[in-house]
């Protein structure tokens, strides 16, 4: 993949909305659009999903060249990354030929990363993840993934990613996640357990303007699922030793009402090492960083760091 230039397509394929944008050579966002993954009723859900991305995506080129596109998809894919080989909550895309599908729509080069790793690159050059030597970014949404750059460079273990990171078990006796187990981090901090915990109307954004209100029941979900993120990150801490861990996805939008309970539990839990290197923070771009990190390998000449085409 050699096309980079001054604007690339960015797609962030999530479990619950994709995003399709336009993004400039510095990580700003052009256009963008929002789309639901799923479409009720539809019985060919893949195929749907790419045409769908394909009429968003014309609407977000108002006639910028852009010459190539980034796709982020979430959950595993295979080594060659062609398509996603695993995701509890997106099966039907499973061994879906992604990447061709919407080379083939979209009428451009496509290049397909691991959402998490997206997310986590783009806080890495655009974001709250400049200047660290050892990143680590954990993204909750409708589940929970995490990226890590040491040194400029991705790090690819399972899946070409880390590995599910958001299936770490915190509670033996928690909640049933979608993977089959109990008490994953993901089932603790998924936004729909946040929503039905606080008992508000709507969805994540909803919960989150109730807590800012004063709303106790939004406050205490967000607060319990930060104290999650926050011990999943001592306990990946003493494995991965990173210097900056960022929480980034829709439930960083949270800011304090999540990242003040992350800390504290993070505090409590990690080992003495940890609490004099790590520093946690929330992530900058917010629910932009797939998108914006999906494009990035397109826009900048360290395109390398995902890897060859």
């Amino acid at each position: 993949m050699t096309n980079r230039g001054h604007w690339a397509l960015g797609i962030d394929i999530g479990g619950t909305n994709t995003k399709v944008a336009l993004v400039g050579r510095e990580g700003l966002i052009v256009a963008l659009e929002t789309i639901p993954t799923r479409t009720e009723g539809s019985g060919a859900q893949a195929p749907e999903l790419v045409r769908r991305i394909a009429e968003s995506a014309g609407r977000c080129l108002q006639g910028y060249p852009a010459e190539a596109a980034g796709v982020a998809v979430a959950g595993f894919v295979d080594d060659g990354r062609e398509s996603m080989i695993y995701n509890p909550n997106l099966p039907w895309l499973a061994d879906f030929p992604l990447k061709s599908a919407l080379s083939r729509a979209l009428g451009m080069p496509v290049l397909l990363e691991v959402d998490s790793n997206a997310a986590c690159l783009a806080e890495y050059r655009f974001g709250s993840g400049r200047g660290a030597s050892r990143f680590l970014c954990l993204t909750a949404g409708t589940g929970l993934g995490g990226g890590m750059v040491v040194n400029g460079d991705l790090l690819r273990f399972t899946g070409q990613c880390l590995g599910d990171v958001g299936h770490v078990v915190l509670d033996a006796d928690g909640p049933a996640c979608s993977c089959g187990g109990r008490g994953c981090a993901e089932a603790l901090v998924a936004q729909s357990r946040i929503v039905d915990q606080a008992g508000c109307m709507g969805g994540l954004l909803d919960v989150i303007q109730a807590a800012r209100e004063g709303h106790l029941h939004a406050r205490s979900a967000l607060e319990s699922a930060g104290r999650a993120l926050g011990l999943l990150a001592a306990s990946l801490a003493q494995i991965f030793q990173p210097d900056r861990i960022a929480f980034a996805g829709g439930l960083s939008e949270a800011g304090g009402l999540v990242l003040d309970g992350a800390q504290i539990a993070f505090l409590r839990n990690s080992s003495d090492a940890s609490r004099d290197q790590v520093r946690i923070v929330t992530a900058s771009l917010g629910r932009t960083s797939g998108v914006i990190g999906a494009a990035a390998p397109l826009l900048t000449e360290d395109g390398g760091t995902f890897g060859p085409p």
